[in-house]
Formats: structure tokens, sequence, C-alpha cells
């Protein structure tokens, strides 16, 4: 799990030789993936998933993320979207955009498509693709960052830090938390995004 300090960002999620940067245009609303294989099943009802940006101790015309947090500044609460596991492939049941299915011993998550019957199997499907159920996605918003105190400008990014926590069920003998992500959240300029819309 990530324990390195904050500005010391890298993409290994799994032998916590750092953390993460997530960088960002102004205006831009993305979802990635997180595999947690720490869990087997991310669909047991009583996980709780969070995920938050706190804006960092800005400064115009800074060069690099800052070293501290913003006192009283803008926490941005993530969406976390699990999955939904509908069960064992039916080539008579009508499936949608992002269900997963069990088909055989392989999980297949759908790519595309809304009440969509097929009788292919997921397997020989284009549209179904092999996934996990260990896999969680983060959702980050257009409006991220929209009220910081320090807004990014052409040469210089804005930054906040970002982690994701995750708690299992209770549990009446000791209830587990992790922090298994974390890192920098990058803000970039964008032209578009000051732009008035049509």
């Amino acid at each position: 799990m990530a324990r390195a300090r904050f500005p010391d960002t890298t993409t290994d999620l799994i032998s916590d030789s750092g953390n993460l940067l997530w960088s960002f245009a102004q205006g831009e609303q993305l979802e990635f993936p997180i595999t947690l294989n720490f869990i087997e099943d991310i669909t047991v009802v009583g996980y709780v998933y969070e995920a938050a940006i706190v804006e960092g101790l800005n400064v115009p015309d800074q060069t690099s993320a800052p070293d501290d947090i913003r006192s009283g500044g803008v926490t941005d609460a993530l969406v976390v979207r699990v999955p939904t596991l509908i069960g064992t492939w039916d080539p008579a049941v009508a499936y949608n955009k992002e269900e997963i299915v069990l088909a055989g011993s392989v999980y297949y998550k759908l790519l595309g498509g809304a009440s969509r019957v097929e009788a292919t199997a997921p397997a020989s499907d284009p549209l179904w693709e092999v996934t996990s159920l260990s896999k969680i996605y983060v959702q980050f918003d257009a409006a991220i960052a929209a009220t910081w105190a320090v807004q990014p400008s052409v040469s210089n990014p804005a930054y906040g830090f970002f982690e994701l926590r995750v708690t299992e069920p209770t549990d009446a003998v000791f209830t587990r938390t992790w922090k298994p992500v974390r890192g920098v959240v990058e803000l970039l300029f964008s032209p578009t995004h000051v732009t008035a819309d049509p």
C-alpha cells in the first residue's frame, strides 16, 4: 500500500514504490479502473469505497506540487462505481453496458449496449471483455477543483491530493480499512474550459 510522500509520484500500485499522479485538463470528466488485489469480490454487500481530493496549498506561478494542503481548502468527494454482477450468462437475457456475467469460469463485462440480447457466448463476442470481481471505478467529475483558491494558468498547474479508502463489511472481531491508492492530482489549464459554451 502507498506510504511514500505525496510529491513522489509513480504509477506502480502494487510494489509501493510511490504514489500515483492523476493529470487532468480543466473540465475533463473521466473514469478510471482500480484493481483491489486484496478483495476477491467487490460486489459483496457492505464494503464501503470512498475517494476524495483535498486542495493543495497552491500559489500563483508554482512550478511543482505543494508540500501541504490548503487550510480550510476544498475537499471533493469522488464517486466510486462498483460494477453490477448479473450472474451466470444466459443467451436469452438482456444485458446492459458495464454489467458483469460469469460464463464458464471467467467473468466478462459488456462494453456497450442497452437491453442487448445475443446468442453468441461472451468468449466469442467482441462486445464482452474479460474482467475480474476485484475492479472498481473512480469517477473524476468535470467540476473538480472549480472552486479552488488558485486555478491553473497557461504555464502552471494547480494540485490536490487524492486518496482511496476501502472498509470491509462490519465484523464482530475487527473491521479492516485499507488505503491502497494515494497520490497527486494535477489540474492543467484548458482553453475550452474558459470559453463560453455555444
